[in-house]
């Protein structure tokens, strides 16, 4: 069980109900389809499963989860108010932006003399700061992601379509060591290439295309992230010049981040290089976002970000340009904030290559 002194530090209430299967993982590190977890102060929780997880969540009791045994949802609801009635809980925090309406409207009615307090925020807060085994987790995941680039470069050549590299990136992730994706895979060649979260397709690849590889493996539970823009033969004289453009952008965005900066001042190191350039009504997204058990995580950075990168938080680098009818390039790192610097976990070559 990850300590949970701060959640209670900054939310104040009394006990915490976790239904989201992500955030029981995140809290036990045990993977279940249902399941309701109440975290209690002093790091004491319990555990409600059914039959299907009972027997392996004895495992939890190693870390002094009591575990409780239910046979459906309104049995739960019984579970969870004894336990609320033992313990005195009168406030409760719960994930208000993980939380259908029809549950809270269900947890709101089975709850009486209980008040449910909206803390998902302070729960994203609370995980956008890893431990040290999440950082290693997440670097074995970005490890597993440069050696299927890597393997790749190999296999593209014209005539393959963009679903052959998306089978076969995957796969190569698969067989060093990911437990599966941390999002679907992103192909564009081409004049799909334009398109930043473009689905692939059965497009043919051809010589001269750009070939945009957005993807991430999972370990462990944990994301990794990169991007990476090649060329199957000479490239055009303007996309090889937003190359050069997007390349510089984002080693200027690396290059001068350091602990404690806004996320809004990495984003502006970033778009003030393509701006400059005139590319800038083509940098249509942010430059960067954290990632942990979620793709997507805080802190972020953009133009409208209020987040400071901070010891022990994650965030990426990845500007772009996007010109339909012609192509794209983004180029995509996964950077580690620490005291004293920032580490750059992504390995693989940023330097054009044209196959």
């Amino acid at each position: 069980m990850k300590n949970t002194d701060k959640l209670f530090d900054i939310t104040k209430v009394d006990a915490f109900l976790i239904i989201s299967e992500k955030n029981r993982f995140y809290f036990t590190e045990f993977a279940s389809t249902f399941g309701y977890l109440v975290l209690l102060r002093n790091n004491r929780s319990v555990f409600v499963t059914d039959p299907r997880y009972y027997e392996m969540a004895q495992s939890l009791k190693q870390d002094g989860v009591e575990v409780v045994q239910v046979s459906g949802r309104e049995e739960s609801m019984l579970a969870l108010r004894d336990v609320f009635e033992s313990n005195n809980v009168k406030t409760v925090g719960f994930e208000d932006n993980e939380l259908t309406v029809q549950d809270y409207l269900a947890l709101k009615h089975r709850m009486l003399g209980v008040r449910l307090v909206a803390s998902g925020d302070a729960i994203n807060y609370v995980r956008s700061y890893k431990t040290d085994e999440e950082i290693a987790y997440i670097k074995k995941a970005q490890s597993i992601t440069d050696a299927a680039f890597s393997a790749i470069l190999d296999y593209l050549k014209p005539g393959i379509s963009e679903r052959d590299i998306q089978i076969e990136l995957e796969y190569q992730m698969a067989k060093t060591g990911a437990a599966g994706l941390a999002f679907d895979t992103i192909i564009a060649s081409g004049v799909n290439s334009s398109k930043p979260h473009a689905h692939p397709t059965d497009k043919i690849i051809e010589l001269g295309d750009p070939i945009t590889m957005d993807f991430g493996a999972k370990y462990h539970g944990y994301c990794s992230d990169m991007t990476r823009t090649v060329f199957v033969g000479q490239p055009s004289e303007e996309l090889h010049k937003i190359y050069n453009i997007v390349l510089l952008a984002q080693k200027m965005g690396i290059n001068n981040a350091y602990c404690g900066m806004g996320g809004r001042e990495l984003d502006s190191f970033c778009r003030e290089v393509i701006k400059s350039n005139g590319y800038e009504k083509y940098f249509v997204h942010s430059t960067g976002h954290s990632l942990g058990i979620d793709i997507h995580e805080t802190p972020t950075a953009s133009m409208g970000s209020t987040d400071k990168l901070t010891a022990r938080q994650f965030i990426t680098c990845e500007p772009g340009i996007y010109i339909p009818g012609v192509g794209g390039v983004r180029i995509e790192d996964l950077l580690l904030v620490e005291e004293d610097g920032i580490t750059d976990l992504t390995t693989s070559d940023k330097n054009i290559i044209i196959l």
